[in-house]
């Protein structure tokens, strides 16, 4: 079940201390449904919407995603993303929510054991792992996977699990290429670069092309000149650290 929480003062301090920026419409004191298990790296801003989820350093969203998502590092989400509605029963003798939630409506007294639950209290959760773009007016099915450092194009339909690396778009979505060759699909996917603060990246360029990014990096990390980012966190107890 989702806890219901308000955005006061203690809470904004605690976000800003972590540089998470939350949008404006969440507005001082307002309530709004969290997952008791969220998890909001420092680093990381939700520009858009009304939700806050799970979210890792470096990620930004500007949509409203479902409050269970779980979003990785380093990932750019574009406008109006959103996910397919919960399927609601097709051999009752209505399809409306009124027959196995109250969320909705919030009735008073009904008598227990009257609604009827239908699937699972909650969809089950969108999961968006590191290094992705996601593009504007993207639709996602409740509990696909979205790979490591894959893309989904504008307007795409995403009903299935993503590869890692895959740039899928279309409507339901295909793939249309991968960023790399399989080769270095498979080198990134073992240094999982996303695990290190690319701000402690002094001598590899930015804009290196791909083999010599690989290659700077395994050099770091063999000699330990880099190491593995740590963030602090938002969670429902207070302000964690990873450590």
């Amino acid at each position: 079940m989702y806890h219901r929480i308000s955005i006061g003062y203690r809470i904004r301090k605690q976000l800003a201390a972590l540089s998470i920026q939350i949008p404006k419409s969440i507005h001082y004191w307002k309530r709004i449904k969290v997952d008791p298990n969220i998890k909001i790296e420092q680093n990381s801003a939700f520009i858009k919407g009304k939700v806050l989820h799970s979210m890792g350093a470096y990620s930004y969203s500007r949509s409203s995603l479902p409050q269970n998502t779980l979003v990785g590092r380093y990932c750019s989400i574009a406008r109006n993303v959103t996910s397919l509605g919960f399927q609601h029963p097709l051999d009752r003798f209505s399809t409306s929510s009124v027959t196995y939630s109250n969320d909705e409506f919030q009735l008073p007294s009904l008598p227990e054991g009257f609604l009827k639950t239908y699937g699972e209290p909650k969809s089950p959760a969108i999961t968006i792992m590191n290094d992705v773009w996601i593009g504007n007016n993207a639709v996602l099915k409740p509990g696909i996977r979205i790979g490591n450092g894959a893309v989904i194009a504008s307007n795409a339909a995403v009903t299935k699990d993503v590869p890692d690396y895959a740039i899928v778009g279309g409507i339901p979505a295909k793939v249309i290429r991968y960023r790399f060759t399989t080769e270095v699909i498979k080198a990134l996917l073992a240094l999982q670069w996303w695990d290190y603060d690319f701000l402690d990246f002094h001598d590899i360029p930015l804009d290196s092309d791909i083999n010599s990014f690989i290659e700077s990096l395994r050099h770091n990390i063999k000699h330990k000149n880099i190491s593995k980012l740590s963030p602090n966190y938002f969670s429902l107890t207070g302000i964690k650290t990873s450590k």
